[in-house]
């Protein structure tokens, strides 16, 4: 009696007394694959497939391995003094501090083909263009498609950035609840090319941002002048989170001294040197 193997009709009858099937055997008509040849392909099938998945389950789980967030905000009256050789523009509707980023910690390029489209954001781009704009392209989108790229794609473990939409929302809502505009200027600390103000000053304006909170300046001619504050948060959004492991984004400002004075530059027309 033949056997057949009913899975495919390209397959060739097999006895039961015959010596192992061969393709090359001159007396088959067709290519042989006998039933354990392709039981052991579809069992490989399986086990290649069993660990995608399980390479695409510990990729999701090490995406999910940060214990901290990072949300940076950034001066534009002084940002601009680092990118002498480099365009730099403040533009007109931005009138305080901006969004320079929302970064889980130690992670970067999460998900090379989760590209951001226009349409992801579009309700979003009016409020974008004020509050995260770049200042050194007139193309905001691609920055927003950068920082989207490195960062944003490392939270969507996280339901709050679990899509562009939501990630970009979420910073926004970040900068409004996180006022540095308000919080300095009620403290009495203003924009200003002749004052200072002391670390100690500037820091108990932002009590309420942590004890972590990252006050990052930049050195020119001796001044100490305020660029950039980070905030850490825990994946709950609350403050104070601490991290050992430093953000993977290039640190272009140090931490502030804090037995020096600290300068907040105001917006001026020629911003690659607004105190000239």
């Amino acid at each position: 009696m033949h056997g057949w193997d009913i899975l495919s009709s390209n397959l060739c009858p097999i006895k039961a007394s015959s010596p192992p099937c061969r393709g090359t055997e001159k007396e088959e008509s067709c290519a042989c694959v006998t039933p354990m040849a392709l039981y052991s392909g579809m069992y490989l099938a399986l086990l290649c497939g069993l660990a995608a998945t399980s390479a695409a389950q510990a990729d999701m789980k090490d995406r999910c391995h940060w214990k901290c967030l990072t949300f940076a905000q950034l001066w534009p009256g002084s940002y601009c003094m680092t990118f002498t050789k480099f365009s730099c523009r403040i533009p007109a509707q931005v009138d305080g501090w901006t969004i320079h980023g929302l970064w889980p910690d130690g992670k970067r390029g999460c998900n090379r083909t989760w590209q951001l489209t226009h349409k992801d954001i579009d309700s979003l781009q009016a409020d974008l263009n004020q509050y995260w704009p770049s200042l050194l392209k007139n193309d905001s989108f691609k920055f927003w498609k950068n920082e989207w790229y490195k960062h944003g794609t490392c939270g969507t473990c996280a339901d709050s950035m679990s899509c562009p939409d939501k990630y970009f929302s979420l910073a926004l809502e970040l900068r409004t609840k996180f006022s540095i505009d308000k919080s300095l200027a009620a403290a009495g600390i203003k924009p200003s090319c002749n004052y200072s103000y002391t670390y100690q000053h500037i820091q108990s304006a932002l009590v309420y941002l942590g004890t972590h909170v990252n006050l990052q300046c930049y050195i020119h001619k001796k001044q100490q002048i305020l660029m950039q504050i980070k905030i850490p948060l825990s994946k709950d959004l609350s403050t104070g989170c601490h991290s050992d492991e430093e953000n993977v984004s290039k640190t272009y400002y140090k931490p502030c001294s804090k037995k020096s004075e600290i300068y907040l530059y105001p917006f001026t027309t020629h911003p690659h040197n607004p105190c000239s």
